[in-house]
């Protein structure tokens, strides 16, 4: 929406708007883009004369916070008094009558076209009906006039043919002219839509600043204005292309989006993760009510998920360095920073147009060697990925936010990253490998120890791995075992019947590097039982 003020067309301002006033060409130069705002410095120098001088600068955004603005002069031997913000109801009338005219002609003769067909149409289905009482009467006269020996088998056939072949056409007729009237409505309604716009009466909120400006000489003058608006926001945007397996080149951007009013055309942008929203007010204090409870002599357990953490490299292992998928929802996540405000500034100027619509703005680019292998987590998914663990070679740190994956060949998909800070590494994952198929099979048995009465559940999981291409695969197979944290559950893993020697972190992730030969197959194979004190129960 531009606030650009067009003199043609306009019929008035509410409240009026001020002409004798000098106006200050100050263009929007610096916008600082956080969370959910924006602020804004605009610029520019005036002439003035000495004394009080009142500034008019047009084209503000009338949605701008009226306590964030504030105005200063750079140069000269002037200062501010004053600066406020005005808002107006721009009511503005387009004179086009020599358009109105046209379509005023254009619809009176589709009216009158459509007129037409639909008495051709009347007319046809008039004749038609009538032919058909004749074809009804004359089909009923038959029998009597063979009756009486009247007439002939090839005169009746020839009257009968003219009348069938008549009837068709005055239906294909009557079906024609239906099918143009339909198109000749639409067209009429359309173009009375066309005239009703030129018909309605626009109104648009406009704003513009008010400065006051105390001079002590005559002389020319430079005022800075600062503000801050609504209806901006800005996220993370990313981009890795795997080169050769062995490289990433990463691009970092950041997706734009505001509709303030404002044109930001030839402007400065920076990005900052501060959060000026956030509030101080203390937390509500409530009572606590203690109470005593007599202890109970069962104890109740609970299976739950927890999610790992590690540093820069993104979440649970089994996601291959990616960050959980995002809820379906409206909101767009805030932008995670590390823990400390961060400032990126966009190389040279950019306009963003005041349109509502995502406009990317590149940051910065880093190329750095990478490490790619092949992983599974059958558990999760059946599939083998190409994952790739690099290194932030940029004096910026990876924001985090949606990644944009690509290889040599073209696009592979999306994931998402977690903070990453300068020089930390940090994995993606690049796709399934289609030469490589897994299958999984899990089988459970429950028991009760006759001697310890403990209740012992065995998991058999055996995985099936095949090559399919024409090279040997080396891939990391990882697993999952329940991790108790109380003495009333155990869980060992059977390392006789388990295949090879897994590495079992502190975690629960057994992990597996099977080599895969060209065109083979392998199977895997992992025991572990779970055992439970007596009086253990599950919630």
């Amino acid at each position: 929406m531009s606030t650009a003020i067009q003199p043609m067309g306009v019929e008035r301002y509410e409240p009026a708007f001020p002409e004798v006033a000098p106006v200050l060409d100050a263009p929007v130069r610096v916008v600082t883009l956080l969370e959910d705002r924006a602020q804004v410095t605009r610029g520019g120098t005036v002439r003035v004369r000495a004394g009080q001088n009142r500034i008019v600068v047009r084209g503000v955004a009338p949605v701008m916070q009226d306590v964030s603005l504030r105005a200063e002069t750079v140069s000269g031997k002037a200062r501010v008094v004053d600066v406020r913000v005005r808002r107006s109801l721009r009511i503005r009338t387009v004179d086009k009558p020599e358009a109105a005219r046209v379509l005023e002609e254009r619809l009176e003769a589709l009216q009158r076209e459509r007129e037409q067909v639909l008495e051709d149409q009347t007319r046809a289905r008039a004749r038609f009906e009538r032919i058909q009482r004749m074809l009804v009467l004359g089909a009923s006269e038959i029998p009597e006039d063979a009756g009486w020996g009247m007439g002939a088998a090839a005169q009746w056939q020839d009257t009968f043919d003219a009348l069938f072949r008549k009837a068709r056409q005055l239906r294909e007729s009557a079906l024609k002219a239906t099918f143009t009237a339909e198109r000749l409505a639409e067209e009429i309604a359309a173009v009375m839509r066309q005239r009703q716009a030129l018909d309605r009466v626009e109104q648009q909120v406009v704003g513009w600043l008010e400065v006051d400006v105390l001079a002590e000489a005559e002389g020319e003058v430079e005022v800075r204005i600062h503000y801050v608006v609504p209806n901006a926001l800005w996220r993370p945007l990313h981009s890795a292309r795997l080169l050769e397996g062995k490289r990433i080149l990463f691009a970092s951007s950041a997706a734009v989006w505001q509709d303030t009013g404002e044109d930001w055309k030839e402007a400065e942008l920076r990005f900052s993760t501060a959060r000026s929203s956030l509030g101080i007010e203390p937390p509500l204090l409530q009572a606590d009510l203690l109470t005593v409870k007599k202890k109970s002599e069962t104890v109740v357990v609970q299976a739950r998920q927890v999610q790992v953490q590690k540093a820069g490299l993104g979440s649970a292992p089994a996601t291959g360095g990616a960050a959980p998928a995002t809820p379906p929802s409206v909101d767009l996540p805030g932008v995670d920073d590390g823990g400390e405000t961060r400032n990126l500034k966009a190389p040279g100027r950019n306009t963003i147009v005041s349109d509502g619509r995502p406009h990317i703005i590149p940051l910065f680019t880093f190329e750095t060697e990478a490490e790619s292998s092949l992983v599974a987590f059958p558990e999760l998914e059946t599939h083998v990925f190409l994952r790739a663990v690099a290194r932030n070679t940029s004096p910026n740190p990876v924001l985090a936010g949606p990644v944009e994956l690509l290889q040599e060949n073209g696009f592979v998909g999306w994931t998402q990253t977690l903070f990453v800070a300068p020089q930390e590494k940090f994995e993606l994952s690049f796709g399934p490998e289609e030469s490589v198929r897994i299958q999984r099979g899990a089988k459970q048995e429950s028991e009760l120890n006759p001697v310890s009465k403990w209740n012992e559940a065995t998991m058999r999981l055996t995985l099936y791995l095949s090559n399919l291409s024409g090279t040997a695969r080396t891939v990391a197979v990882t697993e999952r075992l329940p991790v108790s944290e109380i003495e009333h559950v155990k869980v060992e893993l059977d390392r006789e019947k388990t295949s090879g020697t897994p590495v079992l972190d502190d975690n629960g992730f057994c992990t597996w590097k099977v080599e895969l030969p060209a065109n083979g197959h392998t199977r895997l194979h992992l025991v572990f039982k779970v055992s439970t004190a007596p009086g253990v129960q599950s919630a």
